[in-house]
């Protein structure tokens, strides 16, 4: 990994820049902090006013906040990137082209505070893509990293009994009934050097939904397995539910949510063992009756439409425990529960995958240090485990082994290292997600030109209200209602669901639009009575595609369709409307050209307001705000031929013989719902396929 240093010049403009959007107050902007804060309802049992004025007077250079960044640089950006933001912090510092991106003639380090925010807020607005981008990648980054920590000055001055959770508040309630499950072993650098003689009956590389269902599958018939993790194993009493940056740093792919390349999407995948289901928001929903039918006529692929695949559904959901029994709606989902009811839409209860015991942890996006949700590392994992597969994490898996047109193994880094070895298996299966799955086969010399094409992304818009009353938004579980209500908007089945967000104040930062240093800090006191919302869509048309750069890192290309951005904007629409219905105040929405909503002190909450109404009007009138994505899918996609598919309908590379994919890369398209419970469904479908392939080769080799 290369390390980033800059120069005095490149820091004093960095601090410049996040002191622009972290800033230290001035008096009067501080006075009106403490007096805005104050009057919320309960806010003054929270905080002090001192505590309040040292909030205020926190800035992003005093609590290190350059240093930081120069960290997680080399995590998420490769070296071209890394030019590319070196050569706007240099053009902001050289005079003829500064008056060009500010409109001033000094260099941004020398302009007044006040005077950089009507820079950024320009950029934030500008017709121009690449100062959106600019903005937000700067934006993102020095808020998120000022937010993340609970070490400083600007945490103390905001921090209050509960928002993290408040002394682990799951804990504490009567009906808590942690599990403690046994700690898996993982393979050490000794055990993996005597491999090199060994043959498994099957490697698979990636231990999440596909990854594990696989594993527990092989190995409970009979044949030898061995899992392979880029991401580190962390048990339950690693988990640090009160810490979201050690978490996102150590259990999330470049440390979050990270922007592409062009700054077109935001994307948060899980990179640990475990996969996404170490991560995710427990939300087991199956595929609607559209999209099995969508995938079994147009893909040719009857399995979709058969009672096979529900079997499999039943059967994933059997062994992860979804239910809905024992649920209990946080606050913020009360808050959407309420909203959709109030207008007419429908709303359901989400089932969870808890064996129907109570979950009240609002932090489960961090692990479940409580162990009561079924990831894979605690349902199918623990199967293989007690089968006698092995497992490795820490490991990059470089190349599939071929010989003869057939895999035969793996190339990897073990643990980090330098070092290549190479791990040999009849079978190898691919469950690394849909974005490094297509990287590996392309690194591995297939040529399927549909590798890595079709990416679908569930692309999501994000809409915050913000509430008079505490909503407490770490308190509770995560995800429990979803609005169906816009599923076929327009007529088509490509419309929308809306769920809840819920975050942790280094995510919050940057979800909330900017709009001055001291708005900002003012709707970040307000986190306690937030509500998060997406409107996650099935995207349709938008062209979407997985790239990859000669440095290894994995890229998305991303133009949307007129379709998908209609979508992403009504979603803020409906979002919108909800929050009003529900009682917010406030509405921020992701669209960085709308500013927010806010009622005045004497107006009721209604979605009949004039003023309202207007603003809605503006939102419909703007372009799509930067989406988010949580699900990526479809990215080597089964079929029933090699021209418009990537595998077979056994899972099978086209390209490739006893390679196999299981992962939500074979979706035919986007699902449309959470994907945890159709990953594992499909897994099933694909380990009956290798345990025929394997069983085959067995009785052949005993007649010979």
């Amino acid at each position: 990994m290369f390390t980033v240093s800059f120069s005095d010049s490149q820091k004093q403009t960095l601090v410049a820049l996040v002191d622009t959007f972290v800033a230290s107050l001035d008096a009067d902007e501080e006075a009106k902090l403490i007096e805005t804060t104050l009057r919320v309802p309960g806010s003054a049992a929270c905080f002090t006013k001192d505590q309040l004025a040292q909030f205020a007077k926190t800035s992003g250079s005093s609590i290190n906040v350059v240093d930081k960044i120069e960290k997680k640089l080399p995590l998420i950006l490769t070296p071209k990137q890394l030019n590319d933001l070196l050569l706007v912090i240099n053009l902001l510092d050289y005079q003829p082209a500064s008056i060009l991106m500010t409109g001033h003639w000094k260099p941004f380090k020398d302009i007044p505070r006040r005077d950089r925010e009507l820079v950024v807020t320009k950029w934030r607005k500008s017709s121009f893509a690449t100062f959106r981008q600019i903005y937000n990648s700067l934006m993102g980054l020095s808020l998120t990293e000022a937010y993340f920590s609970h070490d400083t000055a600007l945490y103390q001055g905001l921090h209050y009994d509960g928002i993290q959770g408040g002394h682990r508040h799951f804990e504490q309630q009567q009906d808590y009934q942690p599990i403690q499950h046994d700690r898996l072993t993982m393979m050490t650098d000794e055990e993996v050097a005597a491999l090199s003689s060994e043959m498994f009956d099957v490697i698979i590389v990636g231990s999440g939904a596909g990854g594990g269902v696989v594993a527990a599958q092989l190995a409970e018939a009979g044949f030898s397995v061995l899992v392979v993790e880029k991401g580190k194993y962390y048990h339950q009493e690693d988990m640090v539910p009160d810490d979201d940056q050690f978490a996102f740093s150590t259990m999330y792919e470049d440390g979050g949510i990270a922007p592409n390349a062009a700054g077109t999407v935001n994307v948060l995948s899980g990179s640990t063992f475990g996969g996404g289901t170490a991560i995710n928001y427990l939300a087991c929903l199956e595929p609607s009756d559209d999209v099995r039918r969508e995938w079994a006529e147009k893909s040719g692929l009857s399995y979709f439409s058969s009672p096979q695949f529900q079997d499999d559904l039943n059967k994933a959901a059997g062994r992860i425990g979804v239910s809905t029994d024992n649920i209990v709606h946080s606050g913020p989902n009360q808050k959407l529960i309420d909203g959709c009811r109030k207008l007419g839409h429908a709303v359901k209860t989400v089932p969870q995958n808890t064996s129907g015991r109570s979950h009240h942890c609002g932090k489960c996006y961090t692990g479940c240090a409580a162990g009561i949700k079924n990831s894979t590392t605690n349902t199918w994992l623990k199967d293989a485990a007690s089968h006698g597969a092995r497992f490795l994490d820490c490991t990059r898996v470089n190349g599939i082994l071929i010989r003869k047109g057939k895999a035969v193994g793996v190339s990897c880094n073990v643990h980090h290292s330098q070092q290549i070895h190479k791990l040999f298996a009849k079978r190898v299966v691919v469950a690394g997600g849909a974005l490094h799955t297509p990287s590996l086969l392309k690194r591995s010399g297939l040529l399927n030109p549909n590798i890595g094409q079709h990416l679908r992304l569930h692309l999501a818009s994000i809409c915050v209200g913000i509430y008079s009353q505490a909503t407490n938004p770490t308190q509770g579980a995560l995800l429990t209602s979803v609005c169906d209500a816009f599923e076929n908007w327009e007529g088509t089945h490509h419309g929308f669901k809306i769920e809840c967000f819920t975050q942790g104040l280094g995510m919050f930062s940057g979800m909330i639009p900017w709009l001055g240093a001291a708005k900002h800090k003012e709707t970040m006191l307000r986190y306690r009575n937030a509500v998060i919302t997406f409107a996650m869509m099935r995207d349709k048309d938008s062209k979407c595609s997985v790239q990859y750069d000669p440095y290894g890192k994995v890229d998305i290309s991303c133009d949307l369709s007129k379709h998908d951005i209609a979508n992403l904007v009504q979603g803020i629409v409906e979002m919108a409307k909800i929050h009003v219905a529900a009682g917010a105040r406030q509405i921020h929405v992701s669209q960085h050209s709308v500013d927010s909503f806010e009622f005045n002190a004497h107006e009721k909450s209604s979605v009949h307001h004039p003023r309202f109404l207007e603003w809605i009007k503006s939102l419909q009138g703007q372009g799509a705000p930067v989406p988010s994505s949580g699900h990526q899918m479809a990215s080597c996609r089964m079929g029933a031929s090699p021209k418009t598919s990537a595998t077979k309908y056994t899972g099978e590379t086209w390209d490739v013989g006893h390679l196999y994919v299981a992962d939500s890369s074979l979706f035919p398209t986007a699902l449309g719902v959470n994907p945890m419970l159709t990953i594992e469904a499909i897994a099933l479908h694909v380990s009956r396929n290798i345990i025929h392939s394997l069983s085959s080769t067995r009785k052949i080799a005993a007649k010979i």
